[in-house]
């Protein structure tokens, strides 16, 4: 395949170009697009007849375009953006990974609905027969929290006779993969499947001081289904998964030189005073731990190159299970779907992201009262005290959500689907900041006798554990709703629906936090407590009209809700919690979709407008120098795309894949303090009373963040026979255009430039379809890609960044009995 990199005038063209979904491979060989089943809808309908913005892929589709995580996915599929914590549709998703705020993108393991991504990444869709990525708001037939749209992940069920598969990979890195599932009757009623998957790859990051690497996989993943048709009429399926990982995650990337100078001279310009302690940073509870540090960073030369004394950790269990019970009448069915997930997250980094050994953080170079340090009445007596910090998080949680639905199996025009909902979830989420370091916390205790003695307004608040922040939060949530939608076929060619949803939601948490020089002496710990409720009814109004037997026109009119929230764990003296209000959104769309040229050609295209009321979005809170995120209401704001997908089959070997997004927003009545601002001394020079700093901003006419303007994505496939073998080849390019982080917009550090990747896959295998091998590359060109960036540190001034995988090739071998 020929590679090259396009212009700017060249990528205009393609995106002038038919925008492109992938559909199922396996109808070539008839030389028509195979009609691909989704349940978007609570009914199984075809893709190309289902009245929504809507991406499936099939396991025949997500094998043939290589598709094993949520990259390959977001390459995939117009207006999504997933990060490693954070799911986004058309610019709508999670403002805060703080317990107390809510997705906006709701994910559905076989009906059950949960907060938690890790599924994009546990065992490469091994287990999962469909994938669904709905756009827009969900706001009538799904469980809850859906206003930016639903991902549906439909499993595989048990087979009627007994076979399975079996898998080998091994890839780049030292990568490989083993997995295997059988399925089969147990008895003339029950079935049963049993997987399991084994991932592990060499880390990506290689620590010069121990000779360790970072950002390892290691993934052990383990699942059983049950189906028991107890009669013609009533079906159930029990599935139970398990997960439990712990390895070496990467520590960030840090691609900016460290600013290492031993001093920091802060003042306000207008009155001279001086904002800061010395050698601290203005509004920062510790010292920069890289002041004189003695080597550079060495991932400005090497961007995989890092240098550290503490190993990050990642330890991530999980395990769920999944019912759903299905009975037919001759008018109506009835199915329950209910679910319960356990999950456990606890990873440390390494904050400083540096070794001990290289420190010049000396005392005799910081000056207090015009003196060293080091020589002042009292001085501890350590004069060289290396920062030693980690960043931890630990997190438990427990979901349930048990869903009764009805559909009417009527034999009129009128078809009705209705239901009544609970979810609950119980959180806990413990984050820290430690400093390790018995010397350097001696010091901080010292740094607040100097502080005063300057007239400074400082509180001597020191943790005897060593902690310069920790907060720790518990939120219990509960939300209930029932929903109805009623179709009605007006005429042959127009049907007219109406939906309607009550949602109430419930929520009470508590939290306790320490900020270091923050609060009372004696009482520093600060105990805070909330609870609340809102409540919503949410509507949609929709006609679909039939042009013909192969194309129709869809519009509608639909709200969404999301429920609101707390700042919890927000670091603050203030025992007051904030609240964010609940968030509204009037969707208006318009599609169509197409079977052209004798299924050869399917087409679909959309347009769509948000309204928003009180969007939730993401913004940092500083105390102290300690910056977390929280999330704020913006009173009003809209957004805007087109959307369109297409697949063709030209001939009977070739099939083209095109998908395509166009996103524009604006915040329209929004105003907020970048608070982080004011410590970003490289930008604005420490002045922590400057305008920028201290005053709301207006960021009308602002746009979202993590909402590129443009995706493109196009695969060609090509199919042939040679020596009794069926091979293809498929080549990808996806592009990604520029977005933001913050909503504050800042070139210097909110912007990630646009991007793109080529990738390409060679299968052959049996005709029968007994086995078949595959040799593939992603990233050909292997350029690391920023995907995230975050605000600068208020301690070190460096961001950290994540960046896409470097090239990958491997080969793979899938055996079926």
């Amino acid at each position: 395949m020929l590679i090259y990199k396009c212009s700017p005038t060249q990528k205009a063209v393609l995106f002038g170009l038919l925008f492109v979904t992938p559909l199922s491979w396996a109808a070539e060989r008839a030389g028509v697009l195979e009609e691909l089943i989704v349940t978007a809808t609570k009914r199984e309908t075809t893709l190309m007849d289902t009245p929504a913005s809507i991406s499936a892929f099939d396991k025949d589709t997500l094998t043939q375009l290589g598709i094993t995580g949520s990259e390959d996915l977001v390459a995939n599929t117009p207006s999504l953006s997933i990060t490693t914590f954070r799911v986004s549709i058309r610019g709508v998703g999670r403002p805060n990974l703080a317990v107390g705020s809510e997705p906006g993108v709701g994910i559905y393991w076989d009906g059950v609905y949960n907060t938690e991504n890790g599924i994009f990444n546990y065992s490469e869709f091994m287990d999962i027969e469909r994938i669904e990525v709905l756009r827009g708001p969900q706001g009538i037939l799904y469980g809850r929290n859906s206003i930016g749209g639903a991902i549906s992940f439909i499993s595989k069920r048990p087979n009627a006779e007994w076979g399975g598969t079996a898998t080998a990979q091994l890839t780049s890195y030292d990568g490989r993969l083993i997995q295997g599932m059988v399925s089969g009757p147990v008895t003339d009623k029950l079935s049963v499947l049993v997987g399991a998957s084994y991932i592990a790859r060499d880390g990506l990051q290689k620590n010069t001081f121990n000779g360790k690497k970072y950002g390892e996989q290691d993934t052990p993943y383990g699942t059983v289904s049950f189906e028991y048709q107890a009669t013609d009429r009533w079906n159930t399926t029990l599935k139970v998964i398990g997960l439990d990982r712990d390895y070496r995650q990467d520590n960030g990337y840090i691609l900016d030189p460290f600013y290492r100078d031993l001093t920091e001279t802060v003042s306000d310009v207008d009155s001279g005073r001086s904002l800061n302690l010395p050698g601290m940073f203005p509004a920062q509870n510790f010292v920069s731990m890289r002041q004189g540090l003695e080597i550079e960073n060495p991932a400005v030369r090497d961007e995989d190159k890092v240098k550290q004394d503490r190993d990050p950790r990642l330890e991530n269990k999980r395990w769920a299970t999944f019912l759903n019970s299905e009975y037919s009448a001759d008018t109506f069915t009835l199915k329950y779907t209910g679910g319960y997930n356990r999950y456990w997250f606890d990873s440390v980094t390494d904050a400083d992201a540096s070794a001990t050994e290289d420190s010049g953080l000396d005392w005799n170079q910081i000056t207090a009262l015009g003196l060293p340090v080091a020589t002042l009445p009292g001085f501890p007596g350590v004069e060289v005290t290396p920062a030693d910090m980690t960043f931890e998080v630990d997190q438990k949680a427990r979901f349930s959500s048990h869903e009764l639905q009805y559909s009417s199996e009527w034999d009129g025009d009128f078809s009705l689907l209705g239901g009544l909902y609970y979810y609950h979830s119980d959180e806990d989420q413990l984050v820290t900041f430690r400093e390790w370091n018995d010397d350097l916390m001696e010091m901080y205790e010292y740094i607040v006798v100097l502080g005063q003695a300057a007239g400074a307004d400082v509180s001597n608040v020191v943790s005897d554990d060593n902690y310069l922040y920790r907060g720790e939060a518990n939120v219990d949530t509960r939300s209930y709703a029932t929903y109805g939608h009623l179709s009605w076929n007006w005429r042959p060619d127009t049907v007219l629906s109406a939906g309607l949803r009550y949602s109430y939601d419930e929520k009470k948490g508590n939290d306790n936090t320490f900020v270091q020089y923050v609060g009372d002496p004696d009482d520093p710990t600060v105990y805070r407590a909330a609870d609340d409720d809102w409540d919503k009814w949410t509507w949609r109004l929709g006609a679909d009209h039939f042009i013909d037997e192969d194309q129709f026109l869809y519009a509608f009119i639909a709200t969404g809700y999301r429920s609101g929230g707390f700042n919890f764990q927000k670091p603050s003296a203030s025992t007051d919690v904030d609240e964010v209000k609940p968030e509204g959104i009037i969707s208006y769309e318009v599609g169509y979709k197409g079977s052209l040229l004798d299924n050869r050609l399917n087409v679909s295209t959309n347009y769509y407008y948000y309204d928003y009321t009180d969007l939730q979005v993401i913004k940092q809170d500083v105390e102290n120098g300690i910056a977390l995120n929280t999330f704020e209401n913006a009173s009003d704001a809209r957004a805007q795309g087109i959307e369109l997908e297409a697949m063709a089959l030209p001939t009977a070997n070739i099939l083209l894949g095109l998908n395509y997004s166009w996103n524009d927003s604006e915040f329209k009545d929004f105003k907020s303090k970048d608070a982080n601002a004011c410590t970003l001394g490289p930008y604005f020079e420490g002045r922590t009373q400057a305008p920028l700093c201290v005053d709301e901003q207006d960021l009308s006419g602002n746009e979202f963040a993590l909402m590129p303007e443009h995706k493109v994505t196009f695969n060609a496939t090509y199919f042939w026979e040679m020596f009794d073998l069926g091979w293809s080849v498929t080549g990808s390019y996806y592009y990604q255009g520029d977005q933001w982080m913050s909503p504050f917009n800042n070139e210097q550090y909110d912007k990630v430039e646009n991007w793109d990747r080529w990738d390409a896959r060679l299968n052959a295998g049996a005709l029968d379809q007994k086995w078949v091998a595959t040799a593939f590359v992603k990233n050909i060109t292997d350029d690391r890609e920023i995907i995230v960036s975050g605000r600068p540190s208020t301690v070190t001034r460096n961001n950290g960044v994540s960046l896409t995988d470097p090239r990958i090739f491997g080969v793979r071998f899938t055996y079926n009995f």
